[in-house]
């Protein structure tokens, strides 16, 4: 089960315990002591005292949970229970077995007055209750609460859940609905968010706010080269990231908008000190200062011997006995405490402090601040006091004799120059600030967006390998967008200016990709496996490059070589389309003298300028090979008709000056010359670097765009 029934014992082990001892028992010797020394009362008749002057009494020892600023609150909430009620908010929790009803029954004994009584710990957590004199379904509704709220539910937020149980007329059903759930082991969602919650929600903020960008980006760039161009550009797909990246930080601060880890009310400066106040004054009056709520731990001798003992030590003790709770102004500190103390004392809480904690083997130190004593040996002498759990003999169980020890190890300590503590206590967090969340974007947001990075990259190769599967396997193909322009069905050898300006390789590019990419959809799931294999080749490499900036358009800046390289391969995958024989062969040579030709048709002897040695055997398209022939109809009669080896030649080097392909240089002006293509730098440089010549290969040229654009 979730959690304790309500009306039982939830949270009164420690300083629950202290108040019912007081109430039942020790109660009666504190009260002598009370007569003797003026100073002491049982806890009940100190609580009931309080209740005379406000319906609600919050304990100054819960500054950083109830503070005292936050009593109008609870008075508010009280008067809508409709009968007369009586808050009690105290120092305490844990799972002990004490029935915190004795308590309430003894201060409603001693107020004299009926009604509903709740007793709160500062943890939260549902109310103990007492009726008297009143007909409310106080422990149903008690239960009820019990079972609907989240542990982190503050004091208030109970007290006003309890509240509404109480006055919704339902609170049997109510009370017995959460028992079933509860066993059932359902628990409610909690209210706020926790620090490690907020470190979860930084993380994953810091993963979507790089992840999703970059996957969108990358993958989005890498499917469309998949599709052969089809689908949005860099252009499209970089302010789409923008905006998604704006979106998940704008979307995270409003989703994840918990400012704080609590709902509880936010102390004062007044409330922080209260207590140190309170016990201070006590300390200037006497050495020994006892907690009105653990009064009940020393009886009136034990009381006197530990006031006398103190008195005649040659050092000044300032012994005090509190609850201490990680609630209050020094975090549950003792050392801290006294530090406080002392600061609020100044010169004239000059001596030993012993801050006991208000629990049966709680915490008890033993610290110097400003007394002639060895602060480091007055350290280790008490270091077995210092937990009743821990320590080495248990003939000294109970407060009364570790305290007494306490006193006996200062007497006997030797003496030093006037100093600080031993060890200097940790400063507690600061109560206002201690349950403010962090920033979002702090803590692990910047491992998460390192992930998210990560993650989009592992995205992207996820990708890349499942369509590379699937190209395998002919279950994907490109469908780039088709501009307007009707397929070609001129089935004549394609023409091309042995010159050509940017400008006509541009347009020319432009059309004829469409043509391809049209052709290839349209014909797509009728080719044989190496025939789709090699278009798409052609195809995918030529997009690449001459749409790099992947906005469906071939790139208004692309110079001249590069525009002719991708018409050559758009050529090339038209003749493949056009003649599946051509699939089959080991490589798609293309025309020496013009690639712009597209495939060879056969080889002949001849010499580009600028080459060295003699003439070789070279692939030529058609029209090329008729020229060289002399079967064009351009040549002469007489030229046509000498067989000799000297006109042949000729014939040859006029063929090749003319029909040869010339390009301008990368970046060069109108003005400049023309080169031969295999010179000038790009993807048909027949060189690439070598100073070898090499006849152009649609593999060859495939090879160097996927190298040169870094696509595999």
């Amino acid at each position: 089960m979730r959690r304790r029934v309500a009306g039982g014992a939830r949270w009164w082990a420690r300083a629950g315990a202290v108040l019912l001892v007081g109430v039942l028992g020790l109660g009666g010797a504190a009260g002598s002591a009370a007569a003797a020394e003026g100073t002491q009362t049982t806890p009940a008749a100190y609580l009931a005292e309080q209740l005379r002057k406000s319906p609600v009494y919050l304990s100054d020892q819960l500054p950083r949970t109830n503070p005292l600023s936050a009593r109008p609150a609870f008075v508010k909430e009280a008067k809508r229970t409709g009968v007369p009620t009586y808050v009690l908010v105290l120092p305490g929790s844990g799972s002990g077995s004490v029935d915190g009803d004795g308590l309430l029954a003894a201060v409603h004994d001693r107020l004299g007055k009926d009604g509903l009584y709740l007793l709160f710990g500062g943890d939260g957590g549902s109310p103990e209750v007492g009726t008297f004199g009143v007909d409310v379904p106080a422990r149903d509704a008690a239960m009820a609460t019990t079972f609907e709220l989240p542990y982190d539910a503050g004091t208030l937020h109970t007290f006003r859940h309890f509240v509404d149980v109480l006055r919704s007329g339902d609170a049997v059903q109510r009370a017995e609905k959460g028992a079933d759930a509860s066993r059932a082991g359902e628990e409610p969602d909690n209210l706020y968010t926790s620090r490690t919650d907020r470190e979860n929600q930084g993380f994953l903020t810091g993963i979507l706010l790089t992840g999703v960008p970059l996957l969108i980006v990358a993958v989005g760039w890498y499917v469309r080269r998949w599709r052969g161009g089809k689908g949005p550009g860099l252009r499209l797909l970089v302010p789409v990231a923008a905006g998604v990246a704006l979106t998940i930080g704008v979307g995270a601060s409003l989703v994840f908008d918990d400012t704080r880890s609590d709902g509880d009310p936010v102390p004062t400066a007044a409330d922080i000190k209260a207590r140190t106040v309170r016990v201070a004054h006590g300390l200037r009056s006497e050495p020994v200062y006892v907690d009105p709520l653990s009064a009940g731990l020393l009886s009136r001798t034990e009381l006197a011997r530990l006031r006398k003992h103190a008195e005649r030590l040659d050092v000044p003790v300032h012994l005090v006995v509190v609850p201490l709770d990680t609630t209050d102004e020094s975090g549950g500190d003792g050392e801290l405490l006294a530090k406080r103390l002392h600061s609020r004392l100044g010169a004239e809480g000059d001596g030993v402090y012993v801050v006991a904690d208000a629990a049966e083997d709680g915490e008890l130190e033993v610290v110097n601040y400003g007394a002639k004593v060895d602060s480091a040996k007055l350290y280790d002498a008490t270091e077995d006091l210092r937990f009743g759990e821990d320590r080495a003999s248990k003939d000294d169980e109970g407060l009364y004799p570790r305290l007494g020890e306490a006193l006996r190890i200062i007497d006997r300590a030797p003496s030093g120059p006037r100093s600080g503590p031993y060890l200097d206590p940790l400063a507690a967090e600061d109560p206002v600030t201690e349950d403010e969340l962090p920033s979002l974007y702090s803590g692990d947001f910047g491992p998460g967006a390192l992930m998210g990075a990560v993650g989009a990259l592992a995205a992207l190769g996820v990708t890349a390998a499942g369509l590379g599967i699937a190209r395998r396997a002919g279950l994907g193909a490109p469908r780039a967008t088709a501009r307007g322009s009707a397929a070609s069905s001129d089935d004549t050898a394609p023409q091309a200016p042995a010159r050509p300006s940017a400008g006509w390789l541009r347009k020319t590019a432009r059309r004829e990709l469409d043509e391809l990419n049209d052709e290839f959809e349209r014909l797509s799931t009728e080719l044989p496996d190496a025939v789709r294999t090699r278009a798409w080749d052609c195809l995918d490499a030529a997009t690449l490059l001459l749409d790099q900036e992947g906005d469906n358009r071939v790139d208004a800046d692309a110079d001249a070589p590069t525009l002719a390289a991708g018409l050559a391969l758009i050529r090339t995958g038209r003749a493949v389309l056009a003649d599946r024989a051509t699939a089959t062969s080991a490589q798609l040579r293309l025309c020496t003298l013009n690639p712009l030709h597209g495939p060879w048709a056969a080889s002949r002897k001849l010499k580009l300028p600028g080459e060295g040695g003699g003439a070789r055997s070279r692939p030529v398209c058609a029209e090329c090979r008729a020229a060289l022939d002399g079967r064009d109809g351009a040549s002469s009669a007489s030229s046509a008709l000498s067989g000799s080896r000297t006109t042949r030649t000729a014939r040859t080097a006029s063929v090749v000056a003319s029909r040869l392909l010339c390009l301008r240089a990368p970046g060069a002006g109108r003005s400049a010359p023309y080169e031969p293509y295999h010179r000038v730098p790009g993807p048909l440089d027949a060189t690439q670097g070598t100073g070898r010549g090499q006849d152009p290969t649609a593999e060859q040229i495939v090879r160097r765009v996927r190298e040169q654009l870094g696509v595999h």
